[in-house]
């Protein structure tokens, strides 16, 4: 892929050609195609996200039989979700500034500002919903902790490993120039490092009794070198994204067999956990584990799959054919709703876990009570996202500078972009320096994204996780007062 001048448009479309790829733009034109297939994957990560939790968070209405242990590897299938934002992060900001040159300040200033400010003030409520503190001093030194540490919920530690890639980003695009001459020895490199980081990290620091190793394994699932390889994953695939996109479509059955094997071998493994091993829950459903990078590859690819044949179906449409269709607008709102859904889901949740779970009758079958809350979750965070996301000054809650424009006619409502929002629209290249900056919010979710954490460790508990506090708390409290009472008594569950 060339590395012209890349940079945003305020336009929503792109054009497209007869095999269903994004055609190049015309030289000199300034734009670079829309990568719709973006829309789809962000929008199912984060509602992937919501499954995480809603499975970790009624694991218990199985009690500890059989049909505990089958939702707790569900469970595990779906932690996929950190390692596809961090692809769709490093994919966007690379989609976007490849090759052209721009202000190291700036591009801080700029990315930072919609993340953080969201950040700080979403962690400052879950420390009042989830601590109920009865001074200022004490709401201050919780809430000084927990945003530093990301502690105030336990999804919101995603947002830090953002904010640190942002700060190395100039160096990343360093070293994807550096190999640009042998892309595969990097990609390969890079894998065999992460396998082997999380094979160390899983047999070791996360077993070890020593107090600083267990320091390190509470909080080290929020340092961005723990994942670097999806990040190079998603800065080569934008780098070479025709040539991704071609591929994945050629070899549908390798990409299905790789899905079915990886997980297959994952489900093995932790069966053998579990059964012959004996290990906790909590360390069997660990994210930070080998067989997770071949399972998230396999997955990564699946969902390239799926979204490339549905862009595929815009081929040969003109752009405002393409904005009027259905499916196109719904995936847009969903896809620009996600960081919000991400950063409100929890406090959602929780009501929900102590208000609609027990209206639920005891006699239904659990698994239907588990998909009807995740049903109103999802339903519920989507609504309240996007109704910030519409609001003047209320959209910066959710990372938008000003509100999401709606397009005249009903038809695709604009993206509107600033330069205090964080993540840029991948498809879509930025002005020159003179021209006002608009940025479409992806989440770091976004292109940064949202992620799963119930597998990850927390301070009370090193290899429970989530899942073992939700147990925790309900020993503690029943299920009447499982809404705001899920609590850990310092953190939100």
């Amino acid at each position: 892929m060339s590395q012209t001048s890349i940079s945003l448009s305020s336009s929503s479309s792109a054009r497209r050609s007869s095999d269903g790829h994004s055609s190049s733009s015309p030289a000199g034109s300034g734009k670079r195609p829309h990568v719709y297939e973006l829309d789809p994957l962000r929008a199912c990560t984060a509602l992937s996200v919501i499954a995480v939790h809603v499975l970790a968070a009624t694991a218990f209405l199985n009690g500890s039989g059989v049909g505990y242990a089958i939702q707790n590897a569900l469970l595990v299938s779906f932690h996929f979700t950190r390692e596809i934002f961090m692809f769709v992060t490093a994919f966007a900001l690379v989609y976007v500034y490849n090759g052209r040159r721009f202000p190291v300040g700036q591009f801080w200033k700029k990315r930072s500002l919609g993340v953080i400010f969201p950040y700080v003030f979403w962690s400052l409520v879950y420390v009042v919903v989830n601590t109920h503190p009865s001074s200022w001093s004490t709401f201050l030194k919780t809430a000084l902790f927990d945003v530093a540490t990301g502690n105030a919920s336990y999804q919101l530690y995603y947002i830090l490993l953002t904010i640190q890639f942002y700060l190395i980003f100039p160096l990343f695009m360093g070293l994807l120039k550096r190999w640009d001459r042998h892309p595969w020895l990097l990609l390969l490199g890079s894998f065999v490092l992460q396998v082997l980081l999380f094979y160390v990290d899983y047999h070791t620091v996360q077993r070890s009794g020593n107090a600083f190793w267990h320091t390190v394994a509470v909080y080290q699932d929020r340092f961005v070198l723990m994942y670097q390889f999806y990040f190079v994953l998603g800065g080569l695939a934008a780098l070479h994204f025709e040539q991704v996109r071609s591929f994945v479509l050629r070899h549908a059955r390798l990409i299905m067999g790789l899905f079915a094997l990886t997980l297959l071998a994952l489900w093995v493994h932790f069966a053998q956990q579990i059964s012959v091993y004996h290990e906790s829950m909590g360390y069997a459903t660990s994210v930070l584990q080998p067989s997770m990078v071949f399972y998230s590859v396999a997955v990564i690819g699946l969902a390239l799959w799926l979204c490339a044949r549905w862009a595929r179906g815009l081929a040969g449409l003109p752009s405002q054919e393409i904005n009027k269709r259905l499916s196109v607008r719904l995936w847009s709102l969903c896809s620009d709703a996600s960081f919000g859904v991400y950063l409100i889901h929890v406090l959602i949740l929780n009501q929900l876990l102590g208000r609609l779970l027990p209206l639920l009758p005891g006699s239904w079958p659990v698994a239907l009570r588990v998909v009807l809350l995740w049903c109103a979750v999802a339903a519920l965070s989507l609504a309240v996202s996007s109704a910030l996301m519409y609001t003047p000054w209320l959209s910066r809650l959710v990372g938008r500078a000003g509100p999401r424009l709606r397009a005249a006619g009903g038809h695709q409502s604009q993206r509107k972009e600033s330069k205090a929002e964080a993540l840029p629209d991948a498809g879509r290249r930025q002005p020159a320096p003179a021209a006002k900056v608009t940025i479409a919010l992806v989440p770091a979710v976004s292109q940064t994204g949202p992620t799963d954490t119930a597998g990850v460790s927390a301070p009370q508990d090193l290899r429970s996780g989530a899942l073992a506090r939700y147990e925790q708390a309900y020993k503690n409290h029943s299920l009447d007062s499982a809404g705001p009472g899920l609590s850990d008594g310092r953190h939100a569950l």
